[in-house]
């Protein structure tokens, strides 16, 4: 039991520490420029030379994006197992059989189910 404690711990904090980090709104920035890029490439109306410069920009921001979006994933991870490291420190939990849980796939089945769930009730809120 400890150890679904544990696992879920991660995923509660590693969600909440991801939505602060804002990890959301980055990803919408990469789907954006992406969208911007395919749409540059598309377009017959533009030349080849400003079709060049749009790229190397959009390719640059999605070189930052990634830098932000790997910084702030390891961030949201990190914190979290840190907390069941320290709480096994005090024998509270365990490190391991933690991460052998989130390895699980009915765990990683539920949580799926659970984090759609959560998801669909916030949209419908307007969150």
């Amino acid at each position: 039991m400890a150890d679904l404690l544990g696992a879920s711990l991660v995923v509660v904090g590693f969600a909440i520490l991801a939505h602060y980090v804002g990890l959301v709104p980055r990803t919408t920035e990469v789907v954006a420029i992406a969208r911007e890029a395919i749409a540059v490439l598309k377009d017959p109306q533009m030349d080849d030379e400003v079709k060049e410069r749009v790229m190397q920009r959009n390719a640059i921001l999605l070189f930052k994006l990634l830098g932000l979006l790997l910084l702030g994933s390891a961030v949201a991870l990190s914190v979290p197992i840190a907390m069941i490291w320290l709480a096994e420190r005090v024998g509270l939990l365990s490190l391991d059989s933690s991460l052998d849980m989130l390895l699980r796939w009915d765990f990683i089945l539920a949580v799926t189910i659970v984090g759609l769930a959560v998801y669909l009730g916030l949209r419908r809120l307007g969150h």
